[in-house]
């Protein structure tokens, strides 16, 4: 049992046990207290720096009781004039909306990420509740979450679209797009519109997919030169999905490249597009030459094909990289896989645009408090990448965790699950707005339904 674990059942049970730390060192700086408490206790609740001490150096301190630690950190608290409750700031209740508060009916199990626009914030669910049905669009206004909460199209199957999945609408021209996994006249998904305004009248169910053409989107779009890209998890030549192009002025749609088992199927991602305009970048779930997925350029003319990464899983490579897109920084590709590593539990690494270099930066699982089994993707924003984890932490309900480009400074950021309403196992990507990372979770919240989160990094 970790040493937070093991502090806390102690103290439900009326015994003192000792905490893991290291020996007592004076305390850092004012502006790094709250990550030096942490280590003082022996967990990295509310850390906002990485611990760089190695584990081999943390020891028991079987003389010091609970309760004496603690004394001993407000002390300190005190004295360097910080709030004590600041110091847990970031692993309270992180949801600001839970699923299912609405009347008569709510969205449910959001399975993606939110869109900002026009000072809103946009996102879908796959189901509503009470009862089941196909999933919603809503939208609010970040600083008033409750008040401002508005459903914006309810999902009925056919003609329309139902279960929505991954990723966030694409905004362009005044519109959201995105696409649903299922629904529309032959049952296997749609592409959609709806105004930025959230009118619930604008909403146009603009095609319906076909599995010869390509069917069973998880993913929405990136834009190049006014057209839309895109892929398909199943479909295709080969029933492998299909990459293609949609034209939003025309609703035109364009299969361009058929997935096939050997050199990489099933993508459940978006596609990321090079600065060059016309290479994009992509992975897939399955196929290969270990059947765990690849990493993928091609160009948007879908021609030019070419496997840079055939992920192998093991200790020194990922696996299976899910519904995860790549961002790029200059010539470096980084990107998640929810398995592979030493712990199976998945990893993050940097692949050269060119494919010649590939390197692990985190393997998730290393330690009982880490996070583990990565979904979504990585958010980058200068030298820093943030994202999130569906399982483990200190509660084993997922994370939020930052880390820098370079592999350093890897900290967790929220534990999901610390307080009663908190969200759980969040699996898709986080968006930076005025200073603090949205997202949503599959799960928790006040009614079980999942919720829309916030933790914000000042």
């Amino acid at each position: 049992m970790g040493g937070l674990q093991e502090a806390k059942s102690s103290l439900k049970t009326g015994r003192r046990k000792g905490l893991v730390s290291s020996d007592l060192i004076p305390p850092p700086p004012c502006n790094h207290f709250r990550t030096w408490l942490n280590f003082k206790m022996g967990t990295q609740l509310a850390r906002s720096i990485v611990d760089t001490r190695p584990q081999q150096l943390q020891r028991t301190l079987s003389g010091r009781s609970v309760t004496g630690a603690i004394r001993f950190a407000l002390v300190i608290a005190l004295l360097l004039v910080v709030p004590f409750g600041n110091a847990y700031a970031s692993s309270s209740n992180s949801a600001i909306y839970s699923f299912g508060a609405k009347q008569p009916l709510d969205g449910a199990v959001p399975k993606g990420s939110l869109t900002y626009v026009n000072g809103l914030l946009f996102g879908r669910t796959t189901t509503v509740t009470p009862g089941s049905g196909d999933g919603v669009i809503f939208h609010f206004n970040p600083g008033n979450v409750v008040a401002t909460y508005s459903i914006d199209h309810v999902f009925t199957g056919n003609p329309d679209g139902e279960n929505p999945r991954h990723d966030a609408m694409t905004p362009f021209d005044g519109q959201l797009f995105g696409t649903t996994l299922q629904g529309g006249a032959n049952n296997t998904g749609i592409i959609f519109s709806i105004a930025q305004t959230g009118s619930p009248s604008s909403y146009v169910a603009l095609t319906n997919l076909a599995k010869a053409t390509g069917d069973e989107p998880h993913s929405c779009f990136v834009v190049a030169n006014n057209i839309f890209y895109g892929m398909t998890s199943a479909g295709g030549d080969h029933d492998g999905g299909v990459l293609f192009s949609f034209d939003p002025s025309t609703s035109s749609y364009q299969p361009l490249y058929s997935f096939g088992q050997s050199t990489g199927n099933e993508p459940h991602g978006r596609l990321t597009l090079d600065p060059n305009g016309t290479t994009l970048y992509g992975m897939t779930r399955k196929g290969g030459s270990h059947g765990l997925g690849v990493v993928f350029s091609i160009d948007t003319s879908g021609n030019n094909y070419q496997v840079l990464h055939d992920f192998a899983g093991g200790n020194s490579d990922g696996a299976t990289s899910d519904h995860g897109y790549l961002a790029q920084a200059g010539n470096w590709l980084y990107g998640m896989t929810t398995n592979g590593g030493p712990s199976n539990s998945g990893v993050i690494f940097a692949l050269t645009t060119d494919g010649q270099t590939f390197t692990l930066l985190h393997t998730f699982g290393a330690t009982s408090h880490d996070g583990k089994n990565p979904y979504g993707s990585l958010l980058s924003f200068g030298n820093q990448l943030y994202g999130t984890t569906a399982n483990g932490g200190d509660y084993g309900m997922g994370t939020v965790f930052v880390i820098n480009t370079d592999g350093s400074g890897y900290a967790r950021l929220h534990s999901f699950g610390s307080a009663k309403h908190d969200g759980a196992k969040p699996i898709d990507n986080v968006i930076l707005v005025n200073g603090a990372l949205y997202g949503m979770t599959t799960e928790g919240g006040t009614y079980d339904q999942g919720s829309v989160f916030k933790v914000s990094l000042n």
